[in-house]
């Protein structure tokens, strides 16, 4: 027995509503693994009978057809490091290396946008690896600054992906 999208769908809602800062499910052949604190939980490979709620089928379909043309594009763009921060402001930073997404699927609206309000714990991005995709929130309450990352762009281990001025 696997779980159907919607229900995975609930399953995260639950988490990202609850005080909970990791969880780790497994039902038939799915196993699922998210974490709210900024290390994260290790990514594993497992296979799905239907694809995550938040694949986004065109983009997986561009990283498989060029993965080297994606990392490419992400070296020129340097990484802003944690001492880069602008004074004031709050790095909301990768969790682990992986493609970077500002929607939770390519139909629906971006988490966030510059100017966004967020409170503590509201997602702002998707981190995927291996189609296991990791939910990063923002750390405070406050405005969305800069994002400083592209869309479906690969992203490193702690690299600062956008900017909270924090209320």
């Amino acid at each position: 027995m696997s779980p159907s999208i919607e229900e995975i769908k609930e399953v995260l809602k639950i988490f990202l509503d609850s005080e909970m800062q990791d969880l780790r499910l497994e039902i038939g052949s799915v196993r699922l693994a998210v974490s709210k604190g900024g290390a994260g939980i290790p990514a594993q490979p497992f296979s799905a009978p239907a694809p995550h709620p938040a694949a986004s089928a065109a983009a997986a379909a561009a990283v498989a057809a060029a993965p080297a043309a994606t990392a490419a594009t992400a070296a020129p763009a340097a990484a802003k490091t944690l001492a880069e921060v602008p004074e004031g402001w709050v790095a909301v930073t990768a969790p682990s290396v992986g493609v970077f997404y500002r929607r939770p699927s390519p139909d629906q609206p971006p988490f966030v946008q510059v100017g966004s309000e967020v409170a503590a714990n509201d997602p702002v991005c998707l981190i995927e690896v291996m189609k296991m995709f990791t939910g990063v929130v923002a750390p405070c309450k406050g405005r969305v600054a800069e994002i400083l990352v592209e869309d479906a762009s690969m992203v490193e281990y702690g690299q600062a992906l956008m900017y909270i001025d924090p209320v």
